[in-house]
């Protein structure tokens, strides 16, 4: 692994961990207008081409990074449905957008780590 690689995953670490502490805050405190701003952090990597993984030709990496990017849109759509709409059927949908947003996150990593491994 060369050093843009390494550099492109601790970019793309930062800006998750930024996200993880602000969506944290923003469904704890109910601030909603802060999940669209810290959705910037969260989706900064895709532009900047820092997730991209040069070089993939494992299956199980392929299949783990389309995992991570289906999961990450079911999360963003329960997000969203959040601003607009605090609980259905009981259930608080900010809270709901963080167990499935976190599945996504471990699924991006376990990409990188197959990646890694590879």
């Amino acid at each position: 692994m060369d050093n843009t690689s390494l550099s492109n995953i601790v970019k793309t670490l930062s800006c998750v961990a930024i996200a993880r502490a602000l969506f944290i805050t923003s469904v704890f405190y109910s601030v909603k207008w802060l999940f669209i701003v810290v959705a910037f952090f969260d989706w900064l990597p895709l532009p900047t081409k820092w997730m991209k993984i040069a070089g993939v030709s494992s299956r199980e990496t392929r299949y783990a990074g389309m995992l991570h990017g289906v999961v990450t849109v079911i999360a963003y759509v329960i997000g969203i449905t959040w601003v607009f709409q605090d609980i259905v059927y009981g259930v608080s949908l900010g809270y709901v957008f963080l167990v499935v947003w976190f599945q996504a996150v471990r699924a991006g990593l376990c990409c990188y780590l197959l990646w890694l491994d590879a």
